[in-house]
């Protein structure tokens, strides 16, 4: 997994390429963490047009970043969710609290 990031006026873009599982979600959370403490950006968003699975700790990974980001009194939303992924957010009930963009 491979997280790139650039700051555009008050928010975060990050882009996510790889898997959103356990090996993935392990090797990005650090980075992520340290761009969310690191900035004060009210929105955090995630582009996900290059994550095409997610597991149930990928999506504990984002439960994190968005409590992280609550405390900050920042959003995190997503964009470019691929089908499959949408779906187990969906599912899941992700979109309950993180919102997806267009």
């Amino acid at each position: 997994m491979k997280a790139e990031y650039e700051l555009k006026n008050d928010e975060i873009l990050v882009r996510l390429k790889g898997e959103l599982d356990e090996y993935g979600a392990g090797q990005i959370k650090d980075t992520i963490d340290r761009i969310i403490a690191s900035h004060s950006a009210r929105s955090f968003i995630f582009d996900l047009e290059d994550v095409h699975f997610v597991d149930s700790t990928g999506l504990g990974f984002l439960l994190g970043r968005y409590k992280k980001l609550r405390a900050k009194h920042a959003e995190l939303l997503v964009q470019n969710v691929n089908p499959q992924v949408d779906k187990v957010f969906k599912t899941s009930g992700v979109y309950s609290f993180v919102p997806k963009i267009d």
